[in-house]
């Protein structure tokens, strides 16, 4: 396929900084931001809220996952359910247990599929996620998979929820990252991985400007190559 321009993915584990550096390299990019992960924590919303459905009821995830009005606003930055603004909610803790769950669901996964390859075929979309230059978009120009130890992961989570006003415990937030780390690489469907011919990017050790900066080079060079 021959896009105009480059789809840029970026993979990896909870709390390597994806979020943040995706948005912030589609705005550098003038890109649209497409957070993948936040498609799994509304179908996971949706299915808590649901008393019909359950994490559990894996053929009502299924439909749960092809029939909800998912939507991005403000350039990717907002998450809209049926026109409802769940931003905010999908980001608690539970809600990041219950995703880790429902994503390893194959019906939720082929559901969701087809959305986000629409949204984009076009090209000009930085794409956030645990399988997005693997299976999503295995032909993706442009890949990354950003990582970070345990402990960062652990401390960048429990800062991020405390600026929004939620209190958590560092080593609850540590084993929890712990096991979602676990699930997400052992899970039968789209395992977590580096994906073919990635830039592998440790966040660790680095500020958020300084891998902006080294990722928005890389998309660079390739745009103009």
């Amino acid at each position: 396929m021959s896009r105009r321009r480059p789809v840029v993915t970026i993979d990896g584990p909870a709390g390597a900084g994806k979020s943040t550096v995706s948005r912030r390299i589609a705005e550098r990019l003038g890109f649209t931001y497409l957070d993948t992960g936040a498609l799994y924590r509304t179908v996971a919303l949706a299915a808590v809220e649901d008393p019909e459905v359950g994490i559990a009821d894996t053929d009502r995830l299924g439909r749960l996952a092809r029939d909800l009005d998912i939507r991005f606003g403000d350039g990717g930055t907002r998450v809209l359910l049926g026109g409802r603004d769940v931003t905010a909610e999908i980001r608690s803790p539970e809600i990041s247990q219950a995703a880790s769950k429902v994503s390893a669901v194959p019906a939720v996964r082929e559901g969701l599929l087809d959305l986000q390859r629409r949204l984009g075929a076009d090209g000009g979309v930085v794409v956030e996620g645990r399988d997005v230059g693997s299976v999503v978009f295995p032909d993706a120009e442009v890949k990354f998979y950003l990582t970070a130890d345990v402990a960062c992961r652990a401390q960048r989570r429990v800062d991020q929820l405390r600026e929004s006003g939620v209190e958590v415990d560092f080593e609850a937030t540590r084993r929890e990252i712990e096991e979602r780390d676990a699930r997400d690489a052992g899970r039968a469907v789209a395992p977590l991985r580096r994906p073919e011919g990635a830039i592998e990017v440790d966040s660790g050790p680095l500020t958020a400007e300084q891998v902006i900066e080294s990722m928005v080079a890389v998309v660079r060079s390739r745009e103009g190559s």
